[in-house]
């Protein structure tokens, strides 16, 4: 959460028309794969200045993805087993009590599609944070970080690349 806030802070700055440096990290704890820049590089809005390791990122992601579509398909089941419950009562077949357990299945049912929605939307989230992009065009100062580094947003988190503003 701290990198994230420093690298917002850092976007939000005005241009004051002298040099700033500004410390960038990622906004999601990992195991740093590779910086794309060295020191004296030039780089744009947008460039890609690290990236994390995206094994556990990219797994959560298919993970979730997969949970989406069998919450799914168990919604739209509980959906018409309550339809068919409902024909059933309405047809003085079954039981009121019945159509509650379908209505409560069906609400379950629901609620853990919203969950595994909830779910995937953040792992798509933590995979795009992977990817450490350079917020504004910049001269990059130093690259304090190194393949390997450990980010921990839990704990005081070390700048992996070091840009300054024109």
């Amino acid at each position: 959460m701290r990198a994230f806030l420093i690298a917002a802070l850092m976007a939000l700055a005005p241009a004051t028309g002298w040099a700033a440096e500004r410390a960038l990290s990622f906004a999601v704890s990992g195991v740093v794969a590779e910086i794309k820049v060295h020191a004296g590089d030039t780089v744009q809005k947008g460039d890609v200045l690290a990236t994390l390791d995206v094994t556990t990122f990219a797994a959560k992601k298919r993970a979730a993805d997969e949970a989406v579509k069998a919450s799914q398909v168990i919604f739209e089941l509980a959906d018409r087993r309550l339809s068919q419950v409902q024909e059933l009562f309405d047809a003085l077949s079954t039981s009121a009590e019945n159509v509650e357990l379908a209505e409560t299945t069906q609400a379950n049912a629901k609620m853990a599609l919203e969950n595994a929605r909830a779910a995937q939307t953040v792992a798509t989230w933590q995979l795009a944070r992977a990817t450490l992009k350079a917020p504004f065009a910049g001269t990059v100062s130093a690259t304090p970080g190194y393949a390997g580094q450990v980010v921990n947003l839990n704990a005081e988190t070390a700048a992996v690349v070091v840009l300054s503003t024109p």
